[in-house]
């Protein structure tokens, strides 16, 4: 089921995000993203327009965070990528919306193929100011 998170989710997403971030991004240090957990936590994701969460069978198990068109992060646990579960939530959001932006790390090549998979077009490329490292932008519109 797809629904809008509660607060009291928050931390448990936050989690998500920091397992998913270390693994998918494991060209940047763990401790970048372990600095970062708090701001995710008490800031990035109680400040989303929408959070959308993906619960399978009473769990948790990924969410999407959306501020107006951009989505902003879209995680899914570790333990249970790769069953389609990132395209469910992904089919919710861009049904809620005309057009979506986002900014991937160009070497999640992973994460690009995904989003060109869903109908995304790579718009551009610039370096995110935090890490230095490569981000690709994508946009979908209807």
């Amino acid at each position: 089921m797809i629904r809008p998170a509660v607060p009291q989710e928050i931390p448990l997403l936050a989690d998500i995000w920091l397992r998913a971030s270390c693994r998918a991004h494991d060209f940047l240090p763990a401790a970048f993203w372990e600095s970062h957990h708090d701001a995710m936590l008490h800031e990035h994701l109680p400040a989303a327009d929408e959070l959308l969460v993906l619960e399978v069978e009473g769990r948790l198990i990924g969410f999407a965070a959306l501020n107006g068109e951009t989505l902003e992060a879209l995680f899914i646990d570790p333990e249970v990528q790769s069953y389609g579960h990132g395209s469910r939530l992904m089919a919710e959001a861009m049904a809620r919306h005309q057009r979506l932006t986002l900014c991937v790390y160009s070497r999640n090549v992973r994460a690009v193929s995904f989003y060109r998979r869903l109908g995304f077009q790579i718009a551009g490329e610039r370096t995110e100011p935090l890490t230095g490292e490569a981000e690709t932008l994508m946009v979908w519109s209807r």
